[in-house]
């Protein structure tokens, strides 16, 4: 049975907020995959994408092989993860993946695009990184939980999900 769990969707769907309020209730490690990154480069998310996209996604590749070896954690993905099927593919091995599936309007309403280097362009980006990735996230979850509700109903569901599927006791 499976011991960890993948957050993975849109950037601002909730990975992360989601991701810290499960492990603080079910008391399981968090990893967010960004700061991870970061701490592994010694580099900001924005500084890694100046030399370009792939560059980036080179480390997050890595990170996905480093985070497949953990024991139980809960880990939030960057959002776009599942663009190279070998991430998918090592995190699926172990992981119980979980697409938090926000609708376009609100991630068009709530993203703070200045913190996140492919979104600088604005919304017309956001609506086209949706566009090519939102099958793709269905596609690799083994569960989707809708982010259009309180947090805390979120989390329940989450919580009940987790302990149904996984082996993290």
């Amino acid at each position: 049975m499976k011991n960890k769990v993948v957050f993975i969707g849109m950037p601002g769907c909730g990975k992360s907020t989601i991701g810290r309020l499960v492990s603080e209730e079910l008391k399981i490690n968090f990893i967010d995959m960004d700061n991870y990154i970061e701490n592994m480069t010694s580099k900001t998310i924005p500084e890694l994408f100046e030399q370009g996209e792939n560059y980036f996604r080179d480390f997050e590749s890595l990170a996905c092989r480093e985070l497949a070896k953990e024991g139980k954690v809960i880990i939030s993905s960057g959002g776009g993860v599942i663009k190279r099927t070998e991430n998918i593919d090592v995190l699926k091995e172990e992981s119980f993946i979980i697409f938090i599936d926000r609708s376009l309007e609100e991630l068009l309403g709530d993203v703070d695009i200045s913190k996140r280097p492919l979104l600088k362009e604005g919304r017309e980006r956001i609506i086209k990184l949706y566009e090519e990735r939102y099958e793709l996230y269905r596609l690799c979850a083994d569960k989707i939980i809708r982010n259009d509700r309180e947090i805390g109903d979120i989390v329940n569901e989450i919580k009940e999900v987790i302990l149904d599927n996984l082996e993290m006791n």
